[in-house]
């Protein structure tokens, strides 16, 4: 079994790097990676700035790398008898290089992204 903590931070390193190289100048960040019932992974960023309205900053290098390390980690936390996370949110703050990750078993819904609840969604997953 891969170690947990390791592949958590694998993840947050892929995230420093994309918003490098993308030229954000962010406060903090989140990562929101969800599973369909079928499988399908779907990812979503965030960027954080001085208490601004978070803005979309979904990772765009790397994407198969950190695709494959998710899943990695979702393999990693399963749990025999137990269905797996639907939902993981990755938050890193700047200040301090805090890493955070958290997973949704039976609320995953909270983290569902539409139109109707991409604000609500972004600002819930705001690290503090």
């Amino acid at each position: 079994m891969a170690d947990r903590d390791a592949l958590v931070r694998g993840i947050g390193e892929l995230l420093l790097r994309d918003i490098a190289t993308a030229g954000h100048d962010l406060d903090g960040y989140a990562l929101i990676a969800s599973y369909a019932t079928d499988g399908a992974r779907r990812i979503a960023g965030f960027g954080y700035r001085d208490g601004e309205p978070p803005r979309a900053a979904t990772p765009k290098t790397d994407v198969d790398t950190l695709g494959a390390r998710l899943d990695a980690l979702r393999e990693a936390t399963a749990v025999d008898g137990a269905p797996r996370w639907s939902a993981c949110v990755i938050q890193l703050v700047r200040e301090g290089g805090r890493l955070h990750a958290q997973f949704a078993y039976e609320d995953a819904d909270r983290w569902e992204l539409t139109p109707a609840t991409l604000d609500a969604v972004a600002e819930r997953a705001r690290p503090r």
